[in-house]
C-alpha cells in the first residue's frame, strides 16, 4: 500500500495526486515487481478492482507504456485476480468474483482463499477493502511505502487499533520508506 507520511491511502475524494511513480527510483520500483511476483493472486474491491483489472491487461495490450509501467502491467497479469463484492455482479474478464454480503461471509471467503495451494495473496489496495481487511485480521503482513508528502486529510488505512511489529524498514532514494510490519498476535 502507498500512503503519505500523515497516514493517508488517498484524499479526501479518492485522489492520488501525491503519487507519482514516474518519480520513483529504480531500485523502488524493482521492489514492488519483486513483490508482486511474490504473490500468485491479487486481490481488490469492486469497483477498484474491475477498473484496475482492465486497466493493466490494456497497458501489456497496447504496449505504449513506461518500461516501469510495462513491467507491473506483465507482472500483475500473471496473477489471478479476484474482485471482492458485496453483492453479484457482472462478470470479469479474467477475474473471480468473490460475493462477501458481510463480515462473517468475507472471513469465510478468505479462510477458503488462503488455504488454496499457491503463493501469497497481493492486495495493493482499494481504501475499503484494505480497511475491511485489517479491522477483520486478515493481513498477515504490512508492506507500507510512506511517502515524503503530508496532506492533511483524506482515507486512512486503519479504522481501529492494531498492534503491529516491525520486522523492516528501506528508505529509497526518492525519499520513500518501505515498511513491513506483521500484526501482533
Amino acid at each position: 500500500m502507498q500512503t503519505t507520511f500523515d497516514g493517508f491511502a488517498s484524499g479526501p475524494d479518492g485522489e492520488l495526486d501525491w503519487f507519482d511513480p514516474s518519480k520513483a527510483d529504480k531500485e523502488m520500483l524493482d521492489d514492488i515487481v519483486a513483490l508482486i511476483r511474490s504473490a500468485d493472486t491479487w486481490m481488490m474491491g469492486y469497483p477498484t478492482g474491475a477498473g484496475l483489472t482492465a486497466y493493466w491487461k490494456g497497458v501489456e495490450n497496447k504496449g505504449e507504456a513506461d518500461k516501469w509501467e510495462m513491467e507491473i502491467a506483465r507482472t500483475v497479469n500473471k496473477l489471478k485476480a479476484a474482485i471482492i463484492s458485496n453483492k453479484p455482479e457482472r462478470s470479469i474478464n479474467g477475474a473471480e468474483i468473490i460475493v462477501a454480503k458481510n463480515d462473517n461471509e468475507l472471513v469465510d471467503a478468505m479462510t477458503k482463499i488462503k488455504s488454496r495451494d499457491g503463493h501469497d495473496i497481493y492486495i495493493p489496495g482499494g481504501v475499503r477493502t484494505a480497511q475491511n481487511f485489517s479491522r477483520l485480521g486478515l493481513i498477515d503482513e504490512y508492506i507500507i511505502f510512506v511517502h515524503p508528502v503530508a496532506i492533511g486529510d483524506g482515507k486512512k488505512l486503519f479504522t481501529n487499533r492494531i498492534e503491529l511489529q516491525l520486522t523492516s524498514v528501506k528508505p529509497y532514494k526518492a525519499g520513500v520508506v518501505q515498511m513491513r510490519y506483521r500484526p501482533r498476535k
